[in-house]
């Protein structure tokens, strides 16, 4: 989502079993409600001596219908402070379409330092259908083929097939996901779902998309697409919303952790379809 291509928030760290997936399109009986969400960034720890001092930022992420599919615009800002004294901007924005039946996706994926652009990705993934492989075919920054395995899943099925598996109590997941993040774009994705809570009344402080239903805390690890046996690449911890909504993210590197609270969120109008 931030430091490197794999951290991508909500869609991109939400997994499921093939096993999960009807023929057709998959008929969630949980909605995603198009929302608009910013969550500030700041360093929460650093362990046994790290080179990070500080860290702040923000991150801007929607979740919108396009009629015949998802799309997906996160926007991150941060600024890296080191015990040397020395301070890296770090900016990343994906830009990505999901289709409903989940089996095509597109992406777009821009990287900055310093204000200036060190990375493009773009490209066009597809399966073969639910539960089957397919190829995600990159035209930047070189054109490549990625083989994505059976049972690989995009996005946005991912977060509706967590929210369905939450729902029905089971509380592990695990498989493989593409996001076309980086170069690679496909890494495996172990996650544990725990404390389901009802809301409790309305904060009118805060928005209602907070209390239109039940909410998880999900617990992710990242593996490289070799497999389970490696050690995780980055962990999550957050809380997902029934209605898609992710709020109180931690994002773990090993010698630091860094915290995203969400500070603003709004509905999005419905698509005109």
């Amino acid at each position: 989502m931030f430091l490197t291509a794999r951290h991508c928030l909500a869609g991109a760290t939400l997994c499921l079993s093939t096993a999960a997936m009807a023929l057709g399109v998959p008929a969630w009986a949980f909605e995603v409600t198009p929302h608009r969400a910013i969550y500030d960034m700041a360093l929460q720890s650093s362990r046994g001596g790290g080179d990070i001092a500080d860290v702040r930022g923000t991150m801007q992420f929607e979740w919108a219908d396009s009629c015949d599919g998802w799309t997906v615009d996160q926007r991150s800002v941060m600024t890296f402070l080191y015990n040397t004294g020395d301070q890296v901007d770090l900016g990343w924005n994906l830009v990505s379409w999901e289709s409903k039946d989940g089996l095509r996706y597109r992406f777009y994926v821009r990287k900055f330092q310093n204000g200036e652009m060190y990375e493009e990705l773009r490209g066009d993934a597809r399966l073969d259908g639910p539960g089957k492989g397919g190829v995600a075919e990159y035209t930047l920054p070189d054109p490549k083929r990625v083989h994505l395995p059976a049972g690989a899943l995009f996005p946005t099925t991912h977060s509706l097939a967590l929210l369905e598996h939450a729902d029905a109590g089971k509380p592990f997941l695990w498989a493989y996901v593409f996001d076309g993040s980086d170069e690679e774009g496909l890494f495996g994705v172990s996650g544990i779902i725990s404390d389901r809570r009802e809301p409790q009344g309305v904060d009118d402080a805060r928005s209602p998309l907070l209390f239109a239903g039940p909410s998880w805390h999900v617990a992710l690890a990242f593996f490289p697409a070799t497999g389970q046996g490696a050690e995780p690449e980055h962990e999550q911890a957050l809380r997902i919303h029934a209605n898609g909504v992710v709020e109180d993210l931690v994002l773990d590197y090993g010698d630091f952790t860094v915290s995203a609270t969400l500070k603003k969120l709004e509905k999005l109008p419905p698509a005109d379809c």
